[in-house]
């Protein structure tokens, strides 16, 4: 009953905690049907989770940025300007990964189809979890060991296919977020009036 009590305490010195060093952006449903976004009233398997929150997390950000030395560094033997590229593009519908090498000689690629996932399946978080797993197994059958990540898209699978690559010991050095976002974009619909 002691643990408990010291665990119940602790959660108010948690909580403030990660008030003051992240932030949450919250998803407005109630303008998704101007973005074009279909409602869905059910809840399909391996989707828990990936529409309510995104945490952003703000403190110290500075000492995790790239400098100009991080480009001549080794990691685990390999100047990061050698290291395999791990692509992953992340769609509504499937996730796909494709690893190059710093020539962007192709070395294995592989999605959430080939994985024997079909249909609405693809677009799962379990499914992009696989695809991750299927292809650090791929790197590590050929001996490589660390890798850096470029995430494309902003699918259910992205940042799942990327725990999946690290689930296999393969060492994720960089990940990097290349989605497109348009400057202007289409003309949004107009507001409904009643």
């Amino acid at each position: 009953m002691i643990g408990l009590t010291s665990r119940l305490s602790a959660v108010p010195k948690l909580l403030t905690s990660l008030t003051q060093s992240s932030c949450v952006a919250v998803r407005m449903k109630s303008v998704d049907h101007r973005a074009g976004v279909p409602k869905t009233d059910t809840q399909m398997d391996g989707t828990v989770g990936t529409e309510s929150y995104i945490p952003v997390n703000v403190k110290g950000y500075e000492r995790r940025l790239p400098t100009s030395e991080t480009l001549r560094q080794k990691f685990f033997g390999v100047p990061f300007m050698e290291l395999p590229m791990v692509f992953i593009k992340s769609t509504r519908n499937n996730t796909l990964i494709s690893v190059f090498d710093h020539k962007l000689k192709s070395i294995t690629y592989t999605s959430c189809r080939l994985e024997g996932f079909k249909n609405a399946r693809k677009k799962t978080t379990i499914a992009g979890q696989t695809t991750g797993v299927a292809a650090g197994q791929r790197l590590l059958r050929r001996g490589i060991n660390a890798v850096r990540v470029l995430v494309k898209g902003i699918g259910p699978g992205r940042m799942a296919s990327v725990k999946g690559i690290a689930s296999t010991g393969v060492n994720v050095v960089s990940i990097t977020d290349r989605t497109l976002l348009p400057e202007v974009g289409p003309r949004p619909r107009k507001i409904r009036r009643i």
